[in-house]
Parts: C-alpha cells; sequence; structure tokens
C-alpha cells in the first residue's frame, strides 16, 4: 500500500534560488504534460459511450515537489465540467486550470488555463481554448475541429503580435489536449490483464506523439488526507521526445477502481527530481465512489 505523508511547507534557502526556479519551470511543463499527455487517446480504440463523466464533476489536485528531504505542495489543479450549448448542438464544457500557490508566486507564477467543448452524445471536438500567462508572455490558442472534414482551424496569438492562423488533420479517434483528458475514462479498462498494452496518439500541440499505457493491474491507494482507494494501476511508457522526464523512466497513475475511473495520483521522475500529483477533492461524481474504501 502506497501512503503520502503530510510534510509541512519547508524555507527556501536563497542561495539556491535560481537553481529551484528552474526545477519550478520543468514542474510548470510537467503539471501540464501529466494532465495532457497522460489522459490519452487510443489509435484502437473510438469512442463507445460515457457512463463515468458528467456535467457538475469538479476534481482538484495537489501538485507536490520534493525541496531537499521534504515534500511541499507548490501548485494546485483543478478540472471541471458543466453542460452547455454551442450554436444548435448540447456540448460538454471541460476545464482545467492550473496555479502555483502564492508561496511560490515569488518564483514562478502559474495562471493557466485550458478549455474543451465536445459534443455530449458523441465526444466529438467541437472547440479548445489555451490562455496561458508564463513570466511577460501571454498565449491565446484557440482551435476550431470539423471532425467530418478530418480537420481544424486555429488562430494563435503571443503576446501584441500579429494572430497566426492555420490548419492541420485529426484523425478519426483523435481529440484536444483537454478532452483527452477525459477521454480514457470512458474506456473499458477495468479488466485488462497486467501486461496489457494500449497504444497511444496523442495530439500536443498539433504535434502527435507516440507513447504506450500499459495495464499493471490493482492496488489501494492512500492519500495524505488518510482516504484510501481501491485502484487500477497503469504507467506512461516514455520516450525521448517527451524531453523533461528522466531517461528510460515511466510515469505511473492510479485511476478508481469504479464507474468513475478517477485519477487518484500521479507520480513520475524529471530529470531535477520527483513529481507527485494527488487527488485533493472530488464532487459531483456521475456515480456512487465506490472505491472509497474507509468512507464513513
Amino acid at each position: 500500500m502506497l501512503t503520502l505523508s503530510m510534510f509541512s511547507i519547508p524555507v527556501v534557502n536563497f542561495s539556491t534560488l535560481h537553481h529551484f526556479t528552474l526545477k519550478l519551470l520543468t514542474i510548470r511543463s510537467f503539471v501540464l504534460i501529466s494532465f495532457i499527455l497522460i489522459p490519452f487517446i487510443s489509435v484502437a480504440q473510438c469512442f463507445k459511450g460515457n457512463t463515468a463523466v458528467g456535467p457538475g464533476e469538479y476534481l482538484s489536485y495537489d501538485v507536490s515537489y520534493q525541496v531537499g528531504p521534504v515534500w511541499t505542495n507548490i501548485a494546485l489543479v483543478t478540472l471541471s465540467a458543466v453542460k452547455e450549448m454551442q450554436g444548435t448542438k448540447e456540448v460538454l464544457h471541460m476545464k482545467l486550470n492550473a496555479r502555483t500557490y502564492p508561496t511560490y508566486d515569488h518564483l514562478f507564477k502559474v495562471r493557466d488555463s485550458y478549455e474543451s467543448w465536445v459534443t455530449l452524445q458523441t465526444w466529438q471536438p467541437v472547440k479548445f481554448q489555451r490562455y496561458t500567462v508564463h513570466d511577460e508572455n501571454t498565449v491565446l490558442l484557440t482551435q476550431y475541429f470539423y471532425p467530418a472534414q478530418s480537420m481544424f482551424y486555429y488562430n494563435y496569438k503571443l503576446n501584441n503580435e500579429p494572430v497566426d492562423k492555420g490548419q492541420g488533420n485529426i484523425g478519426q479517434c483523435m481529440s484536444d489536449m483537454v478532452c483527452s483528458l477525459y477521454y480514457p475514462r470512458t474506456l473499458e479498462v477495468e479488466n485488462l490483464r497486467p501486461g496489457t498494452p494500449i497504444p497511444i496518439s496523442v495530439l500536443y500541440n498539433n504535434d502527435p506523439t507516440a507513447l504506450k499505457l500499459v495495464s499493471q493491474g490493482k492496488g489501494i491507494i492512500e492519500t495524505r488526507d488518510g482516504k484510501r482507494y481501491h485502484c487500477s494501476k497503469f504507467v506512461v511508457k516514455m520516450n525521448s521526445t517527451v524531453s523533461m522526464f528522466k531517461e528510460n523512466s515511466d510515469m505511473i497513475v492510479w485511476f478508481t477502481a469504479d464507474k468513475n475511473k478517477i485519477p487518484v495520483y500521479v507520480e513520475a521522475q524529471l530529470k531535477v527530481g520527483t513529481v507527485k500529483i494527488y487527488l485533493k477533492e472530488s464532487k459531483g461524481l456521475l456515480n456512487p465512489m465506490t472505491a472509497w474504501l474507509n468512507k464513513p
């Protein structure tokens, strides 16, 4: 059984401030990769129906990093889903927001927002929007999807520079960055044999990346707030294109072994240390949380 223990926030030695800031830069990228690359779009499996994700769901995660001998929370990631109308289409509007905690804003302030709109019945992508503020740079990226034509169009704006417009191809089972986080929860992965590989094709910043997800059976995760969950374990096999990770390392993901399939715990080794992401709060779930073993 894996236990995540509670630790206090350390005082950072200012002689190592620059080095620590560089680490936070890498962690910022990891936060985005973890909640975008871990969620996968399988070439072999297309959408067959959704019984796991519903409007009103809200999830939050703490991102923890090791500073010396101590683990500390440096950022918060939240995920939410609501039902809306896009023209005549009923859509699921999914949001991912990431921000550093105030203690670390003076080192490297993160305020990132990612949003996705998909048709509620088919989960075909309709629109994607990214708004990020990174030091002095502000990025706004908007994508519009036309699955019937296997095309998407985008507008990209950096600071006050002219808008860059373009287009690209989208595969039959591909989706945008946020939708791809929710999509694997709709797949039938509960009864996979340990060692079963799932091919992964992720559309990340308009570039396809080939990875592999491998089932590792089931186990029990105990989070730092004392909650114990029955989970399914998966390993994401990294490759050289994902350069921030330690060479030959794998990313480990634990999903609740129930109908919700919520990510509970993520761990990965970076080139500059180890990061852990764990579930902090869950509300508005579509199904009862039967994987919570010590529920009062």
